[in-house]
């Protein structure tokens, strides 16, 4: 394999870390607010201590050259006797997230999102908050990025028992939200998880993808499936009495030069009982419709540059395709995410991204 990567086994709870894999091939898709998930092929004649790689006691951790592009626990593993390999199968860090629920009502009035969701995470997943009785692997470290200057109000209540992570992701889907990543790296010889914020339109950096220059696109598409001029959104109640907010683009119904018809679109959010927290949902989708979305296919050159280590997912991008003498994309996108395949055969790093004009601010609430 590519001796460039090593794959370390760490202990959940404590941090120690326990040795090296000698893996043969890898994979691993590292999403934006997300967990993405990894493969690791190991010789099933590796010395390596089967007992001790039990489910969610460790993390394993992907490091390519001098950074640490992936970390995660085991989620489990499968032998292929024939084959004499042993497959590791791990997800991203946030999935253990994903797993804690929120145990006691919590109420924020005008807090900073981010803010916010610190506190969910500390309080109720990591086990670094202000209630003792949740406990957690204390594995997350703040750079301040989660202050982001958008003040919310929010309310989870304890008979919910609704789930950390989805509680997070959920603010990340309004209007205004955000976006995050688990960054991974060394402190000295402890491997460190830190968890960043994004804007949602992304982290402008100054890196192009050119066809055919730093890149390969074999493909793209223009897809107008998510695009709406009216969205609504549906909260708490039933029947006549459930909660609902409208929101719509009448300019892209109007305007001669790009009209359409009305397209409607329904979301639900049963937990929600603010207005106001419905009513950015719906303006989130209106953002998200207002337009069809141009996805271009990219492909970073092995071994060239940008790498998979120069990128990360909540970059912000330029994407330009020239074909047939034409320059068919040339854009700012946002990306999304980052798989990369590793083995005796090569490297490939394949991004998912979506354009930047997704995360604008379009329509009103007006009457339709």
């Amino acid at each position: 394999m590519n001796p460039q990567y090593r794959i370390f086994v760490v202990e959940f709870m404590s941090g120690q870390i326990w040795g090296e894999l000698p893996a043969s091939d890898l994979s691993f898709t590292r999403p934006l607010s997300g967990a993405g998930s990894a493969t690791v092929e190991l010789p099933l004649s590796s010395p390596v201590p089967w007992q001790a790689l039990q489910p969610w006691r460790v993390l394993i951790y992907i490091q390519r050259g001098q950074q640490v592009l992936w970390g995660g626990p085991l989620l489990g593993f499968s032998g292929d006797l024939e084959a004499e390999t042993v497959t590791l199968s791990a997800v991203g860090l946030w999935a253990y997230y994903r797993r804690r629920q929120i145990t006691a009502t919590s109420t924020f009035v005008q807090q900073d999102q981010g803010t916010i969701a610190r506190r969910l995470i500390e309080d109720f997943a990591d086990g670094t908050g202000r209630i003792p009785w949740n406990t957690g692997p204390r594995c997350l470290s703040w750079d301040s990025s989660e202050v982001t200057g958008i003040r919310r109000d929010r309310t989870y209540y304890a008979h919910e028992r609704k789930f950390v992570g989805q509680a997070v992701e959920d603010l990340t889907g309004v209007i205004s939200g955000f976006s995050f990543r688990i960054d991974h790296g060394w402190l000295g010889s402890v491997l460190t998880s830190t968890i960043r914020f994004l804007p949602a339109a992304g982290e402008p950096t100054d890196v192009v993808l050119d066809h055919g220059s730093n890149c390969d696109v074999p493909a793209f598409t223009v897809d107008g499936t998510g695009m709406a001029t009216e969205a609504a959104v549906t909260g708490a109640g039933d029947g006549e009495d459930q909660m609902a907010a409208w929101w719509y683009n009448l300019p892209l119904e109007t305007d001669p030069s790009r009209r359409i018809p009305r397209l409607s679109a329904v979301e639900s959010h049963q937990d929600v009982t603010a207005a106001a927290t419905l009513t950015e949902y719906a303006r989130q989708m209106i953002a998200a419709g207002s337009m069809p979305v141009t996805i271009p296919s990219v492909r970073l050159y092995a071994g060239g540059s940008p790498g998979p280590g120069d990128v990360q997912v909540g970059h912000q991008v330029r994407v330009r395709v020239r074909a047939a003498g034409r320059l068919l994309v040339d854009g700012l996108y946002v990306i999304t995410e980052i798989a990369v395949k590793v083995s005796d055969s090569g490297e490939e790093s394949v991004l998912a991204l979506v354009p930047v004009g997704v995360f604008g601010d379009v329509g009103s609430a007006a009457s339709p």
